[in-house]
């Protein structure tokens, strides 16, 4: 019998196939299709190529269609996008030309393209359980194509694996052969696109489907509120600060009244970067036509105030993507706006956690159901219910003794000179605490907080209490994995307020000329130069 291999284009998913929709269900069986007419068919037994639609989705343009893809153009009211779906042949010799004609395909195309199907191949040996364990020439080939075009994998929800064989555990092999592909472009203008593997059905291949505007679950009440380097370049900025800093309380108080002042101001003075430069851009073009028709010197001088204010104005949208992409390799060059952008997107969705299989091994992707599977299995984890709580006496020798100098120089009252070091050192856009304040706020406004911060890890060393709240934590988890299924598969880590950070440094600093004496050659904590182990962590 004739077997063919069904993409489906804005519909909803049959037996191998990609499907892909701007809607945040799948349309019902009953929606009426529509056929691309001049499909790939079949030639004896081996397999030819459906594209499908919904009617209605808009104009469905065929720009052409080859053995082992159809590329079209659809265009809805303003809205523009490529697709290509693509069936890679199974064999490599069927399939040695296809990277080269997408290729060809992709780097023709200006507008936003989506590239998704079976492509048969891996690019990472976690995408495969059973058989070897290397990966194939080709599926190299398939990786540096990818890279070469800069695309970008959509990733998925649902489970890891897209194509299975085999009936007994022995013979038992799965890969991850079906995914989506895109251009930054696209990855831009849909922030929030997601590509999630259905189950297997009459086929050995899962369905994908494509929702390029999901339903997005959230609570922005509960959004944390994060410092903006941007701000610092307002010109009324540092005024503000001056101006709502209050010296007289302690210094978390007055953090918190600040963050008050500066949401405020935030909405009320800084704006929205994206509106404010689509204004400037109106002013200019505006004051730009009148310069054609009558010169003058006012419009000339209101034009450089405008040209000045749209550099700073850029500059602002740089420094809050690069903020927010936490890209540490780019250090000088032109604005890179597009790629900090690009990357705060592929880090989001890469970190956002929206399905978990529980431990019946059910899929849960409702968000108050995830919060309670974590917090479940980590006072599990953590708790000392049903542990042996053995007290062992640390041994009187095989500890090196300090010399008296070196206890006199770890007991030398700590100075506000220690405390700018530490603040200094530290890498001003790390990532952001539960309060919101980030390393560059202290050192670009130092002359207003110095004092207040100065006293407050004074104080601590004084009289070696921490007043509540200081080492409050934000718990994270990345995961362990490419692509996590269970919470298992998740590492915590905790960040910690600046000024929590600022008296653990202080520490540090002051131990380090003994530090090769109180750690043993076998191990690496608080070493620098020596490797580290995953489990131990470098501070």
């Amino acid at each position: 019998m004739t077997q063919r291999k069904r993409l489906l284009l804005f519909t909803r998913p049959r037996a191998s196939s990609l499907s892909c929709s701007d809607e945040s269900v799948p349309p019902l069986p009953n929606d009426t299709y529509k056929t691309e007419p001049s499909e790939k068919l079949a030639e004896g037994h081996s397999g030819g190529l459906w594209l499908l639609w919904r009617q209605g989705i808009g104009e469905v343009e065929v720009f052409g269609s080859e053995s082992q893809f159809i590329h079209v153009k659809v265009t809805k009211e303003s809205e523009v996008v490529h697709f290509v779906a693509v069936y890679a042949a199974p064999s490599v010799s069927r399939r040695a030309g296809l990277w080269g004609q997408l290729r060809d395909l992709i780097q023709g195309v200006s507008e936003p393209i989506i590239v998704g199907g079976d492509f048969n191949t891996i690019v990472r040996i976690d995408e495969r359980t059973g058989g070897n364990g290397r990966l194939s020439p080709d599926s190299l080939a398939f990786g540096d194509w990818i890279n070469e075009l800069s695309l970008i994998d959509m990733g998925f929800k649902g489970n890891q694996y897209t194509w299975k064989r085999g009936k007994e555990e022995r013979f038992f092999v799965a890969k991850r052969l079906d995914r989506v592909l895109c251009c930054a472009q696209s990855r831009l203008k849909w922030q929030e696109a997601t590509v999630t593997h259905l189950p297997f059905l009459s086929s050995d291949h899962a369905a994908l489907y494509l929702q390029f505007v999901p339903e997005v679950h959230g609570d922005a009440r509960r959004r944390p509120f994060r410092f903006e380097a941007a701000w610092l370049s307002h010109s009324s900025f540092k005024e503000l600060i001056s101006a709502s800093w209050d010296a007289t309380l302690d210094t978390q108080r007055a953090l918190s009244k600040l963050q008050d002042v500066l949401k405020k101001w935030n909405r009320d003075v800084f704006g929205d970067v994206r509106k404010r430069k689509e204004k400037l851009v109106k002013e200019l073009q505006e004051v730009q036509v009148e310069l054609e028709n009558m010169c003058s010197d006012e419009l000339l001088q209101r034009e450089a105030d405008l040209l000045k204010e749209f550099d700073t104005l850029l500059e602002q949208e740089e420094m809050i993507w690069a903020q927010k992409s936490r890209e540490k390799w780019v250090a000088h060059g032109d604005r890179n706006t597009t790629f900090f952008h690009t990357s705060t997107i592929i880090r989001r969705r890469r970190n956002r956690i929206e399905m978990l299989k529980d431990d019946a091994g059910a899929w849960i992707s409702d968000t108050p159901e995830l919060e309670k599977l974590a917090m479940s299995y980590y006072q599990r984890l953590y708790s000392l219910q049903d542990v042996d709580q053995v007290v062992v006496p640390l041994p009187a020798e095989g500890f090196v003794e300090l010399t008296q100098l070196q206890l006199r120089d770890l007991n030398i009252p700590f100075s506000e000179e220690d405390i700018v070091k530490a603040v200094r050192s530290m890498g001003s856009l790390k990532a952001p605490e539960p309060d919101g304040f980030q390393p560059v706020f202290y050192q670009k406004c130092w002359t207003e907080v110095g004092a207040s911060v100065t006293r407050f890890a004074l104080d601590f060393f004084r009289t070696g209490s921490l007043p509540q709240g200081t080492n409050d934590v934000m718990l994270v988890l990345l995961p362990k994995v490419a692509s996590p299924e269970k919470i298992q598969q998740f590492r915590p880590i905790s960040m910690c307020n600046v000024l929590l950070k600022i008296i653990t440094k202080v520490m540090v600093e002051r131990m380090k000329p003994v530090m090769t004496k109180l750690i043993g050659p076998a191990q690496s904590s608080f070493i620098p130069g020596r490797l580290s182990t995953d489990n131990i962590v470098i501070v």
